[in-house]
């Protein structure tokens, strides 16, 4: 009991820092043309959602599950025309899974990037087992399950940095990372910098 009270204490007060640090990040410049202008609002209920999760995170855990799943189900709605461009979305069968199978698990997979994906309820979603899952999954979609939602994690963050002005730890909690330093671990090993260096790089091309 003892060691409980000690780690919810610990992520209560690294929650704390992580608003902190947000409220401190200076403010992106605006994208003129970068994307329209109906998102601006989606921007601000997103930023809202994050805001509040972390505002939650330390009374009310479930509250704040609710408000990151909110935030995720914008950015998903926003970004669905995005998501069907990504190479990532373009499965080449080679055995494995039905096509049925396959579309239900990546649907299952990118309306919940801002939670916890768990193997069994991506298998579950289309009535396997998860090794068996697990199997076909990398067969037809060339990786494993747990490689693709951090690529999915990844890419999502990459567009809502170059599309809001949206905190980085607003980003990587909307996106399912578990906090800051395992959205940089992830980020800087798939795109080989970290996601303030990228966002800055980016940014810098596109004035």
């Amino acid at each position: 009991m003892r060691t409980e009270t000690i780690a919810a204490e610990t992520q209560s007060t690294e929650a704390i820092e992580m608003l902190r640090d947000r409220l401190e990040e200076p403010s992106l410049p605006s994208f003129p043309n970068s994307y329209p202008s109906s998102w601006a609002s989606q921007s601000a209920q997103v930023e809202q959602l994050v805001t509040r999760a972390m505002a939650l995170l330390e009374s009310d855990r479930d509250g704040a599950l609710r408000c990151l799943r909110d935030a995720a189900a914008l950015v998903t709605e926003r970004t669905g025309s995005f998501e069907r461009r990504t190479p990532w979305l373009q499965v080449r069968w080679r055995g494995g899974l039905a096509a049925w199978q396959a579309n239900r698990a990546l649907r299952f997979i990118e309306e919940n990037l801002g939670a916890r994906v768990l193997l069994a309820d991506i298998a579950g979603c289309v009535a396997l087992s998860k090794s068996h899952f697990a199997r076909a999954f990398k067969r037809s979609v060339g990786s494993s399950p747990s490689a693709y939602v951090v690529a999915r994690r990844v890419e999502r963050a990459k567009f809502m940095m170059t599309s809001t002005r949206e905190s980085l730890t607003g980003i990587a909690m909307a996106c399912g990372f578990s906090d800051h330093s395992h959205f940089t671990r992830c980020f800087n090993r798939a795109v080989g910098m970290s996601p303030r260096e990228w966002r800055r790089v980016t940014i810098h091309r596109a004035e």
